[in-house]
């Protein structure tokens, strides 16, 4: 059996419960090696493998497969689904890295996004970040979870308790195809409803091919009342910070980036030519 090079899950967890279960009774139904039962799934190897040693819990669809796959009881089924309910509560899906920033934009009075090379995270279709994640390596199972945790974070932008959003967009950004050139196309159109919004700003920066300061990476800041300023920096590795003295000097980043942004007006004929753009090479 082929196992995950990575640290197991602790059995005391109902993650590592779980996988250790999963792993039996794939053994149980007769299936030596991860391969046949991956097959069967439409799985990965790899996907099997980080199920067996806790580092990824299944959807609802492939765990349910699975178990039918393997002729699991009703008595053992009612069981492992308990397991399995736990072992999601317990795994947000949120990367490690995240969580922080994650429970600061929760409680956001005000969001500043800085998207460089691509459309900021709490504006993106789920086809679009669907798309990137798979880009970015993630198997589908994978990049379906955390397109669908994206989605979520839509909710501090047109959700019933919004925080007000300024968003700095690089040119460049909204002429990048992430996916297919219909996710594109929705994706645009996306920006131009958000952009009516009374609590979303969308500003368009011109690339004019001239270095500025917005070209060392890009950024997210989650500021309020009830937290401390927090900043996600996407870089080589992506970094979360909530000291005042790291958060400041980014906030003024911003500021500086804004100051070579389109009026909003200006962002919105950008963002729509954009499209037209997108459109025409769609119908080609």
């Amino acid at each position: 059996m082929t196992l995950s090079s990575s640290t197991p899950e602790p059995e005391t967890t109902p993650r590592g419960k779980l996988a250790k279960h999963l792993r039996l009774i794939r053994q149980a139904a007769g299936f030596t090696t991860q391969t046949p039962l991956a097959t069967r799934l439409g799985v990965s190897n790899d996907l099997i493998s980080k199920m067996e040693t806790g580092k990824h819990v299944p959807t609802q669809d492939i765990f349910l497969a699975l178990l039918d796959i393997c002729g699991v009881s009703e008595e053992a089924r009612v069981y492992l689904t308990d397991l399995w309910f736990l072992a999601r509560a317990s795994s947000s899906g949120v990367r490690e890295f995240f969580e922080k920033y994650a429970t600061a934009e929760a409680k956001a009075a005000f969001l500043r996004l800085w998207g460089l090379l691509l459309i900021p995270g709490p504006l993106q279709t789920r086809e679009y970040a669907h798309a990137m994640f798979l880009i970015g390596g993630l198997d589908g199972d994978e990049a379906t979870e955390q397109a669908d945790l994206r989605v979520k974070r839509q909710a501090k932008v047109d959700g019933p308790d919004p925080a007000h959003v300024t968003a700095l967009i690089y040119e460049s950004a909204l002429h990048r195809r992430v996916g297919t050139s219909e996710a594109m196309v929705a994706q645009l159109k996306h920006l131009l409803e958000l952009s009516h919004k009374r609590n979303v700003v969308i500003q368009v920066v011109p690339d004019d091919g001239d270095y500025f300061p917005g070209l060392d990476g890009q950024f997210e800041i989650a500021t309020g009342p009830d937290i401390s300023d927090t900043v996600i920096m996407v870089t080589v590795e992506d970094h979360v910070s909530d000291e005042s003295d790291v958060s400041g000097k980014v906030i003024a980043l911003f500021e500086e980036i804004r100051g070579y942004a389109l009026n909003v007006a200006q962002s919105r004929a950008a963002i729509s030519e954009a499209l037209q753009r997108c459109e025409s090479q769609k119908q080609q």
